[in-house]
């Protein structure tokens, strides 16, 4: 068997380069000599470093036969030839550059495992799954969590100008408000969270679930919230919410940013609103984007409710309008998207 016996000079270069080097490679094989130099045998030290026994060998027999620190470096050879030729590379390009659906997968996404499939069309033996990551990570993709994003529309964008025109048109003594509602359900929404592997991340249930419709306005300049907690969403349930708001906004002209939900259109709630002064602005359909209402009830809802069932229903919504109400009012009016520079709003109110 081999054995090493470093020189005290020779140790104390070795060890100094193991301190200083940032090459992964270069690390392990002076770790492998000062290791077989302290009396370890070559079987221990490949074990230590996961290396092949014969990769332990040809370090030592190396540095045996030229003992500086040089020929502790890695020397690239030719190695494997590469899979990634100008032809595969060009087919990745153009599957990247499309949606799967066009190419006949029933998928919406592209996937690594999708996308191998697809380069064996072409390609016998296609490139692993860590390769083509690689290749994908070169190409400047990168895995992300898509977001929506509206189709030019211009039915909205008139929609959008001619409410921005209805608001500047308002009294001068006037509140903006934004009106929405949300359900809040015993079984609550379950959110990403930190779990131990290999175990299945749980939420307790108790078997029966119950429902809440909480009814909600902000004051867009003020931050101000008024929310009422009904059983259900009906007509008579907004009308019930709209004397509320008459209460609260005494004296002012109020506007009502709100989308076209059956208990809003209802004859009935806007025979009461037109009776109360309260003027419906309606927004256009399935943008819920802008609606500040929206976006403070999502905020609520991964605070609360996400993830963890209560013992009750009035439970749940006790605490989940406490925290809405115990917002600031700048905080509310940020994280409702009314502070943001791309807020729709931004210079009517």
């Amino acid at each position: 068997m081999t054995t090493l016996r470093l020189t005290p000079q020779q140790r104390f270069r070795l060890r100094r380069q193991l301190r200083t080097t940032r090459d992964l490679r270069t690390y392990r094989r002076t770790l492998a000599l000062l290791q077989l130099d302290q009396g370890w045998t070559v079987a221990d030290v490949a074990a230590l470093l996961g290396v092949r026994r014969r990769s332990a060998q040809l370090w030592l027999n190396r540095f045996l036969l030229d003992p500086v620190l040089t020929a502790l470096a890695c020397h690239a050879g030719p190695g494997r030839p590469t899979l990634w030729t100008e032809d595969l590379e060009a087919i990745l390009r153009a599957a990247l550059h499309e949606s799967p659906q066009t190419w006949g997968y029933q998928a919406a996404n592209w996937t690594v495992p999708l996308l191998r499939e697809h380069l064996r069309h072409w390609e016998d033996s296609p490139p692993s799954d860590d390769t083509l990551r690689r290749e994908l990570h070169r190409l400047g993709y990168v895995w992300k969590r898509p977001r929506y994003v509206l189709d030019p529309d211009p039915r909205r964008a008139a929609k959008k100008r001619r409410i921005r025109r209805q608001i500047m048109d308002l009294p001068a003594r006037r509140v903006l408000l934004f009106e929405d509602e949300t359900d809040l359900l015993l079984f609550p929404p379950l959110r990403a969270c930190w779990a131990l592997r290999g175990r299945p991340a749980e939420v307790r249930l108790c078997g029966a679930n119950a429902r809440r419709v909480l009814f909600g306005a902000i004051n867009l300049r003020t931050g101000t919230r008024v929310l009422l907690a009904r059983e259900r969403q009906r007509a008579g349930d907004f009308q019930a919410f709209l004397p509320v708001l008459r209460q609260h906004y005494r004296g002012w002209e109020v506007a009502l940013l709100l989308d076209e939900d059956p208990s809003h259109t209802a004859q009935g709630s806007r025979r009461l609103a037109a009776q109360l002064g309260i003027r419906q602005l309606w927004l256009p359909h399935r943008c819920p984007e802008l609606n500040g209402m929206d976006h403070l009830w999502r905020h609520g809802k991964e605070q609360i409710c996400a993830n963890r069932q209560y013992g009750s229903i009035e439970e749940q919504t006790r605490r989940f309008i406490r925290y809405l109400q115990s917002l600031s009012p700048e905080e509310a009016l940020c994280k409702a998207g009314i502070l943001s520079d791309d807020f729709w709003l931004k210079d009517c109110y």
